[in-house]
């Protein structure tokens, strides 16, 4: 998940509107110190084991705007389909735009962001047209499930990678923004025709995961940050009780289609931030459910740079307040607010003490994402590559195997 600069410059001039922010921010007092800890993270597929979520520890990375478009993460390539294309602002006016050459230009862009790495988790976003085409829906509908193939195969057999597929958008939109299917579309609530295609997309999901030969090694992720009111996004505002209850039927749908396969296999739910401890109640505990909490400080109000590690330290405790269901930080990443800055060192305390807190005190969490090309400055020193493309922070010396600068 990333705001768009579009919706973020209305976010910043609006009162009215809430941003995406960690649940529950503490009051820390810093300190000078930093650690080294030796973190043996597990395999994330092995041996045709099933993992349990309330042990394992991810080390992920989110293979984000892939098969979900954004033109935040991926400008220069959007503005070059010419003066029409890059007019628009979501996939689905991209898509439009483009006409019959929509399917062949995203073909080409698939394929070019095959690659690897050395982490243990792998989170795919999906729109639902990877799954099943929908009538009336501009997205492209093609060839996505061929190389998600290829690259969760490739994950599985080559590096024992575990990989959660996600429905990042649903038909009719889930919360008026791009990543929901497009701006102003919030059609899938209380939609039982947007619903249905919702559960096709699902069973096609499950059919990927049957037909792979590591049905063990895959979670389902049906939905992200699903919002009926515009407004609070970002914030417990953001889903009212009403729009609640249209999730649980959904999700409960879910779990029949899943537990009729293999019950072994884990549903992972983002919790549109609403917190892990809002939803477990309304969850049998015989449920193999994870929850998912995105835990992001580039809009939270009143963060810099030199102040956020420790108040992550802080977050993942609280986080791990929740014990009927695991936790698992679905989306992190290391821009603040205030004050960014190009420091090896400073980037590297405020990415080693996320991927230690979050295995220390949760199930892990995946680094949002694996590559990104948004050339949006931020306050501070870069753009927003500097603090979201996984591959540069790499080859920048910010992630390295070893946890040598972790706040707590």
């Amino acid at each position: 998940m990333h705001i768009p600069s579009l919706f973020s410059s209305a976010l910043l001039f609006s009162t009215a509107l809430a941003v995406p922010q960690p649940d529950y921010i503490p009051h820390v007092k810093p300190h000078n110190q930093r650690y080294e800890h030796t973190i043996n993270f597990p395999k994330g597929c092995e041996s045709g084991k099933f993992i349990n979520w309330k042990t394992y520890k991810a080390n992920g990375v989110n293979l984000g705007a892939w098969l979900a478009k954004e033109k935040t993460h991926d400008p220069v390539w959007w503005n070059s389909l010419g003066t029409k294309a890059a007019a628009t602002i979501d996939e689905w006016g991209l898509c439009q735009a483009l006409g019959k050459q929509c399917g062949p230009i995203l073909e080409k862009r698939y394929e070019s962001f095959l690659n690897t790495s050395t982490i243990n988790t792998l989170r795919i976003t999906t729109t639902y047209a990877a799954w099943v085409k929908v009538p009336g829906s501009a997205f492209y509908h093609g060839r996505q499930q061929d190389h998600l193939r290829k690259i969760t195969q490739y994950a599985i057999e080559r590096y024992n990678m575990h990989i959660i597929i996600g429905l990042h958008s649903l038909p009719g939109g889930v919360n008026n923004l791009d990543i929901g299917e497009a701006f102003g579309h919030d059609g899938w609530f209380y939609n039982s025709t947007n619903l249905a295609w919702s559960f096709k997309a699902v069973d096609k999901v499950l059919d990927f995961v049957k037909t792979s030969g590591h049905k063990n090694a895959f979670t389902i992720a049906p939905l992200n940050e699903v919002s009926d009111n515009l407004a609070g996004f970002g914030s417990a505002a953001g889903l009212s009780d009403k729009a609640t209850n249209w999730v649980l039927t959904y999700m409960n749908g879910v779990f029949q289609r899943v537990e009729a396969v293999d019950k072994r296999i884990p549903v992972m739910l983002q919790d549109n931030f609403k917190g892990a401890a809002f939803w477990s109640p309304l969850f049998d505990k015989k449920r193999n459910l994870v929850i998912d909490s995105h835990v992001y400080y580039f809009a939270a109000s009143g963060t810099y740079s030199q102040y956020v590690a420790p108040a992550v330290c802080g977050q993942a405790k609280y986080l791990a307040e929740e014990t009927k269901f695991p936790v698992f930080v679905g989306e992190w990443s290391l821009q603040t607010i205030y004050n960014n800055t190009l420091s090896v060192p400073s980037r590297k305390t405020i990415f080693d003490t996320q991927r230690y807190a979050w295995q220390k005190y949760v199930a892990g969490g995946a680094f949002w994402t694996a590559v990104s090309y948004s050339t949006t400055p931020v306050d501070g020193q870069g753009i927003q590559r500097d603090y979201w493309s996984y591959v540069d922070l790499i080859r920048a010396g910010v992630i390295t195997k070893a946890t040598t600068k972790s706040y707590c």
